[in-house]
């Protein structure tokens, strides 16, 4: 499958929207209560979006899947357990969601494996941390597949709830 990214447009809204809605559907009907319904919101993705931390995934022209990026997250500032890496030479990646109709096809792997290094390289960043709900079987799986460790655990601080955490350290 060709696939590339770019920083999302806010012409895409509407299609990013439809894939949160999606993967909040399909993280409620599999137990899964890490994004509850409404979360993204609206507001927030707009701001991600003109914050330029939201990316889009195309498939010959077509958006497939979204995630977000960042160069620093207040919420791994402390963690129960250990990083891999000290400081903030990370980029963290959120929110990974595929089209509902396009799951399957290696879509959110590309994401782990080459849009996000690929993101972290060009940022000069020289680890990959991200973090997710515990009873999020497929994205633990995926990032344990991508070579990822499990470091610990971090607390939210919107909501103060609990995420296991993540690392990767990047290969030049």
């Amino acid at each position: 499958m060709d696939l590339e990214f770019e920083k999302t447009q806010i012409k895409e809204l509407a299609g990013v929207m439809e894939i949160y809605s999606e993967a909040q559907a399909f993280m409620e009907a599999n137990g899964n209560p890490q994004w509850p319904k409404g979360f993204p919101d609206e507001t927030d993705l707009q701001g991600a979006i003109y914050g330029g931390i939201l990316y889009s995934v195309h498939s010959h022209g077509d958006l497939v899947a979204v995630f977000s990026a960042v160069t620093s997250d207040n919420n791994y500032d402390e963690i129960e357990g250990s990083w891999l890496t000290q400081g903030h030479k990370y980029l963290a990646v959120h929110r990974v969601a595929v089209r509902a109709d396009m799951r399957g096809n290696g879509i959110a792997k590309y994401i782990i494996k080459a849009a996000a290094p690929d993101l972290a390289r060009s940022l000069d960043k020289t680890s990959i941390r991200m973090d997710t709900h515990e009873k999020n079987i497929p994205m633990r799986s995926l990032l344990k597949s991508c070579g990822f460790t499990e470091c610990g655990k971090v607390s939210l601080i919107r909501d103060n709830s609990t995420r296991l955490a993540y690392e990767k350290i990047l290969t030049q």
